[in-house]
Formats: C-alpha cells, sequence, structure tokens
C-alpha cells in the first residue's frame, strides 16, 4: 500500500519536472519525426485576439513553445464556429514558424468528422490528436515522438496524460489504465493517473535511465490526446462518422477496437514531464480551482464559467445521454452477455445509486425520474442507430 506522503514526495522530484529535460542537449539528439497536429475546434475563441482570453489561444501558445519536439505543422479544422476562432488562428499564423494550416467546415459535423478532415490535409506520418481546451507541457511532442519510436513497428499509437485542470497525476493501479474489454463491458481511460506499481519500482522502469524517461504502458483503449501513425489511422478507416451526437463521447474507443482487431498496439507513457491539462472549458466543477502551477489559475477561473455552445461541450443530460449511448453502441462490436451486462451494470450505478458523474467535474443528476428518461432514451436511440448500421 503506498502512503500519499510518499507519492506526494516521488512526483516532486526534479525528474518528473519538465524542466529536467533543459539539463540536456537533446536538440538532434534523437532521429525524431516530423508531426502534424490536429485541433479541431467549436467556438473556443469568444474573445477577440488582444484579450488572451481564449483556450484555442492558449492551446496554440502552448503547442508554439514545444522544444524539441518534431512539430512540423498545425491543422486546425474549424467546425463552423461563430466567434473569433478565425481571428485567432490568423494572429498565431502571422507570429508562428509553425505552419498553421486553416480549415474551415460550412456546417457543424463533430469531432470525429474534422479529425479525419485534417487527417487528410496532413503531410507527415505522424498525427497528434489534441483538444482545443488543452495545454501543454513544453516537452510533451517530444516525448510522445521519442517513446513512440523506441516501440516495435506494429505499435500504432501512443497515449499522453491527461490531467483534469491540474500538474499532478492521480494515483492509479496499472492494470485499471486504458481497459476495453468487450467480454466484460469494461471500458476505462485513466489517462489522469500514475500507477502504483511505478512507485515501487521506479529504477526498473525507466526507458531512458539518463533523461529518466519512463516506460509506456500497454493499453487498449483510447482518449483524446494520442499520437498516431498516419498509415495505420487510414487503414481503419479513421474516425467513425456516424458518431452525430455532440459530445462525440468513445469515438476513439472505436478506433482503438479497430486498431486491436488489425492486431496492432497502443501505450500510455505515464511521464508527468509529457502531460496535458485539460481545462474543461465551459464545465462548471470543483476540480483545482486553486491550482496555480504554470500560471494556471485564470485559465481556470474562465474555464469553470457555464458554457455549453463550445467545443463538445453539452448541458449535463445531454453529456449522460451521449455516454450512455456511445457505450452502448461501441459494446455492440463485442458479445450479447457483455451487452446485457453494461446495461445492467449502468442502470445500476447511475438510475439507482447515481455513482456516475461528468467526466472531470464533480456533476451529477439529482431527479431519479430524470436519470430513468435519460437511460431509456439514449439505449432506445443507441438500437435504432445499430438497426442503421447493420
Amino acid at each position: 500500500m503506498i502512503d500519499n506522503e510518499k507519492y506526494r514526495e516521488i512526483l516532486k522530484r526534479n525528474y518528473f519536472n519538465p524542466s529536467y529535460l533543459d539539463n540536456f542537449s537533446i536538440n538532434g539528439q534523437f532521429n525524431l519525426s516530423k508531426i502534424s497536429v490536429v485541433i479541431p475546434t467549436y467556438n473556443r475563441a469568444p474573445h477577440p485576439a488582444e484579450q488572451d482570453s481564449n483556450p484555442l489561444g492558449w492551446c496554440l501558445e502552448s503547442l508554439l513553445t514545444q522544444k524539441h519536439s518534431g512539430l512540423d505543422e498545425i491543422i486546425i479544422v474549424d467546425d463552423a464556429s461563430t466567434d473569433y476562432t478565425e481571428e485567432i488562428v490568423s494572429d498565431f499564423s502571422d507570429k508562428s514558424d509553425i505552419p498553421i494550416v486553416y480549415l474551415r467546415n460550412s456546417q457543424n459535423l463533430g469531432s470525429s468528422i474534422s479529425r479525419n478532415i485534417g487527417v487528410r490535409e496532413s503531410k507527415n506520418n505522424l498525427i497528434m490528436f489534441l483538444d482545443d481546451d488543452c495545454v501543454f507541457s513544453r516537452y510533451m511532442l517530444f516525448g510522445a515522438n521519442y517513446t513512440l519510436n523506441q516501440l516495435d513497428e506494429n505499435v500504432a499509437a501512443l497515449h499522453l496524460p491527461v490531467y483534469h485542470r491540474k500538474t499532478i497525476p492521480n494515483l492509479v493501479n496499472l492494470n485499471d489504465i486504458g481497459i476495453l474489454d468487450l467480454k466484460k463491458g469494461i471500458m476505462t481511460g485513466n489517462y489522469d493517473g500514475f500507477p502504483i506499481e511505478y512507485i515501487e519500482s521506479l529504477k526498473d522502469n525507466f526507458l531512458n535511465q539518463e533523461l529518466k524517461i519512463l516506460k509506456p504502458i500497454q493499453i487498449k483503449n483510447l482518449a483524446g490526446v494520442f499520437l498516431i501513425k498516419k498509415e495505420m489511422f487510414k487503414e481503419i478507416g479513421g474516425f467513425p462518422e456516424f458518431f452525430t451526437w455532440r459530445n462525440g463521447y468513445r469515438e476513439e474507443t472505436n478506433v482503438a477496437l479497430k486498431l486491436t482487431n488489425k492486431g496492432y498496439k497502443m501505450f500510455f507513457t505515464p511521464d508527468p514531464k509529457f502531460h496535458c491539462v485539460h481545462l474543461k472549458y465551459g464545465a462548471q466543477g470543483n476540480i483545482a480551482k486553486k491550482e496555480k502551477s504554470m500560471g494556471l489559475e485564470f485559465l481556470i477561473e474562465q474555464s469553470n464559467i457555464p458554457r455549453v455552445n463550445t467545443g463538445n461541450r453539452v448541458g449535463i443530460e445531454e453529456w449522460f445521454f451521449d455516454r450512455i449511448i456511445s457505450d452502448y453502441v461501441t459494446l455492440m462490436g463485442g458479445d450479447r452477455t457483455a451487452i446485457k451486462r453494461y446495461i445492467k451494470k449502468i442502470y445500476l450505478n447511475f438510475v439507482l445509486k447515481n455513482e456516475l458523474s461528468v467526466s472531470g467535474i464533480d456533476a451529477k443528476i439529482k431527479d431519479p425520474r430524470k436519470r430513468k428518461e435519460i437511460f431509456r432514451e439514449a439505449i432506445n436511440e443507441g438500437n435504432k442507430l445499430i438497426s442503421e448500421l447493420k
């Protein structure tokens, strides 16, 4: 059993801070590939450029300060925003040495289709998918690029640590990270976590002893921030374009499932040096509001203002509907026993016990009748969609 004090002391060690890598001459030392970053965005620039109060701007700023990363282009796919998105992208393009490609959808198509559009326009074999309300530690792309390069050729993707409105990871069991078990109906991420097992034998879990880069962990599931090889992504048909619900929940899980079915592998690096902070822009919640690391206090305060018409941000009721229908449709790739087990588990935990909360924030629906109504509607709509896909 790991006590919290020991855990905190380990994470305070200098080599878990991105600045640790400043002590080494990394530039040109490794044969890193060029990366195309793809960012779908929708209404994440509510203010003019001079106000510096836009999550898309914060995202681009932290990207353009990446060190020794292989970053070669940034592709912004504007999903028919009605705010200052084009102005913000133009402002950063004028002052960036990295090409920023701006694409605009004539209508709102959702993040899955927007990501696929971005990949089609990319020029490199490595694609980094990022959210437009994330800020990145300055060695994140380097860590992704270096780590993936050390793995076997049949490894398709590497997921990065994603911390919700904070800079310190949770403590989790290694076996609870990135699970996708269709037979048991279990899907987990836990990419905001640091494995307990690494603390007990840290010296045995370095991929690079000198740079103190941690070994990655094999996973079965994906979420929003990962590096992937384009030829493998295209081989599986990219993101699912039948995900029509606004939240797009589980679109990455669909990609993970198809990669696994093709025999490809996926990994996750738990290394805190390579994390990003997901600001959860527009979601009101009680997460690390006083976090001051990296100057995040202002960013979190702005992100904590409730908003709906921004990014994939939806109301609480719609979020749970999207979560249930997307889980249900994804599990249809497994067996009927898993589906029945999942339905019972969700009904118990969501409808009866009210134990589920919106991802990354502590938000629930108090009314049991409303929870039951949402559950029934999601399952019914899921059955209709499955029938159409068949």
